[in-house]
């Protein structure tokens, strides 16, 4: 049985697959963070390039630069810096982005 898919989608022209060692504060032990960098496009034409963080062991899929996609995501909010941060959910993998009218 088919089941529809819930949430949030980010849908934005894949950029780039992204890594950084982040180091822990705390612990002094580095960490890699690894991201894809979309670009969105806005209603009033803006495009801002945005940061989608991937879980740990993550697999990830073979994306073409360039190319339109949906990706299911969960959105946090830093209030302090009142920032909207996105994750890349484990159990569903980006799809191209169905195409409008």
């Amino acid at each position: 049985m088919s089941t529809r898919l819930q949430g949030h989608v980010l849908f934005g022209k894949f950029e780039k697959n992204d890594s950084f060692q982040w180091t822990d504060p705390l612990t002094g032990t580095p960490k890699p963070i690894n991201s894809f960098k979309v670009l969105v496009a806005h209603s009033d034409g803006t495009v801002t390039r945005e940061s989608i963080t991937l879980p740990p062991n993550y697999r990830i899929p073979n994306l073409e630069s360039g190319e339109m996609y949906g990706f299911p995501v969960t959105v946090r909010l830093n209030k302090k810096r009142q920032q909207v941060s996105w994750d890349a959910r484990q159990d569903l993998m980006p799809f191209p982005a169905p195409e409008m009218g």
